[in-house]
């Protein structure tokens, strides 16, 4: 059974024109692919500093050409064509080699937070690997079941959650295992039983 996951992580495709303006937000609508790759992004720019970013834009090694498509006060509209050279080490390959499917990407300050699809524990695994070797800042926020069309954690409290999260991050899933139960309840100051209990009702096949 498929599960949710966001993670933040720090890649290369416009962290500096992002970073010029850290106040304001992005948030993707669309991706195209091209050659199994990202080559153009549509997202949705909220703030004030527009002249700022698109000057960002001009810079940033990661940008070919881009187009505002619309803007009001606050609020503007880009497509942004990538240089594909230019983005790598980047996440959404390996993501769509192991079935995962991205959902909502928001990006502020040169850091995207994902909440995507994974298909199973083993491809989150994969993806936090790829980041590790290739030297991407990731962070896992939260991993949670879906219930119909809507995302829901399936009643966790938030102890249960940070036991979840910080198994992932410490390879608790991982084969060979890389972390003990004693090490993630100690880390969240629960008992090991109750991780374990917890490990165990988040496992997907």
């Amino acid at each position: 059974m498929s599960f949710i996951a966001e993670f933040c992580v720090e890649i290369p495709p416009l962290s500096q024109a992002s970073t010029a303006v850290p106040e304001m937000q992005f948030s993707g609508q669309d991706i195209v692919l091209e050659a199994n790759r990202p080559r153009k992004f549509i997202f949705t720019a909220l703030g004030t500093q527009f002249d700022d970013f698109e000057n960002g834009l001009e810079a940033d090694p990661t940008v070919v050409e881009y187009t505002r498509l619309t803007k009001s006060e606050e609020t503007a509209h880009y497509v942004v064509t990538y240089d594909t050279a230019a983005t790598s080490p980047d996440t959404y390959s390996v993501a769509v080699e192991h079935d995962i499917s991205y959902h909502d990407i928001k990006l502020q300050d040169g850091e995207y937070t994902v909440r995507a699809r994974v298909p199973d524990r083993s491809s989150l695994v994969k993806l936090r690997e790829h980041c590790q070797e290739n030297g991407i800042p990731f962070r896992l926020e939260r991993i949670y079941q879906e219930t119909g069309s809507n995302f829901g954690t399936h009643g966790l409290t938030d102890a249960q959650q940070e036991a979840v999260k910080l198994a992932y991050e410490n390879g608790y899933f991982d084969s060979p295992r890389q972390s003990s139960l004693k090490q993630i309840a100690d880390e969240i100051g629960i008992s090991p039983q109750a991780v374990g209990r917890v490990a165990k009702s988040s496992r997907v096949q």
